[in-house]
């Protein structure tokens, strides 16, 4: 009988249940682990109360993986949502020392069109704490400059501007809704097994009629330490046409 070294990460694909279209292809994943597991219960008797006949039942399997780098599309399959694209509402916030506009106001040009009403101007002595807030009457906004009297406010002070923009392309966007979910996919894995005899690696595939992506996922941002991995577990279901959970075909 023909033994195998089992080691090598699988590359997987996801296929859309209703469709039949391929919708997410993976093949940066740092593991691809297939867990098995049943339960079993026993009929006891006699003397010492020897175990005598079992059942098993409540086969389960996990199909987990773990991606090195992140995948838009993975994310939202999680969460149950679509990639979309779409213009979005940008944050910001900068630091910026006011200039003479010629006419002695003070001016602070932006990389950005503000939206309407959305400046909001603190004087600053070191560009972290806030200090005196600038009347937003007396802030004008002209494109993507703004000036202020210099009544109001000094040319050459510090001053942290908050702002929001307009993104001018289609944004990628992903949102996590309250009432949706990860759902139901094909799986299929590629891998390779080495053969004992031959010391030659031959192909693998994992195939799983039914399971549902995880919900759960983390993202995990930090200056030190090693780069976020991702994770995503797969729950099997059977097949509704059969009783196949996985199979596994060498080829």
């Amino acid at each position: 009988m023909a033994r195998f070294g089992v080691k090598e990460v699988a590359d997987v694909i996801f296929y859309n249940l209703l469709t039949g279209k391929a919708e997410l292809f993976l093949d940066t994943l740092k593991l691809s682990n297939l867990e098995n597991a049943a339960e079993t219960v026993y009929a006891n008797g006699g003397k010492g109360n020897p175990r005598l006949i079992s059942w098993d039942f409540n086969r389960t399997a996990t199909f987990n993986v773990q991606d090195a780098l992140l995948n838009p599309k993975a994310i939202a399959m999680q969460s149950g949502t679509e990639v979309e694209k779409k213009i979005e509402t940008i944050y910001e916030r900068i630091v910026a020392v006011t200039v003479d506009d010629g006419s002695g106001n003070s001016k602070i040009a932006l990389d950005e069109t503000p939206d309407t009403g959305s400046v909001q101007i603190f004087e600053s002595t070191d560009g972290y704490g806030q200090d005196k807030e600038v009347t937003s009457a007396s802030i004008t906004v002209t494109g993507k400059d703004i000036t202020v009297p210099a009544a109001s406010l000094a040319v050459g002070t510090t001053v942290i501007v908050y702002f929001t923009y307009q993104t001018v392309d289609e944004s990628e966007v992903i949102t996590l809704h309250s009432d949706k979910f990860g759902g139901f996919y094909r799986v299929v894995g590629k891998t390779f097994w080495r053969s004992e005899a031959t010391g030659k690696d031959e192909k693998v595939q994992i195939v799983i009629p039914k399971a549902k992506i995880g919900s759960a996922f983390t993202l995990t941002m930090q200056p030190d330490g090693d780069p976020s991995v991702f994770d995503m577990a797969l729950d099997v279901f059977k097949d509704p046409r059969s009783t196949e959970m996985v199979k596994l075909v060498r080829y």
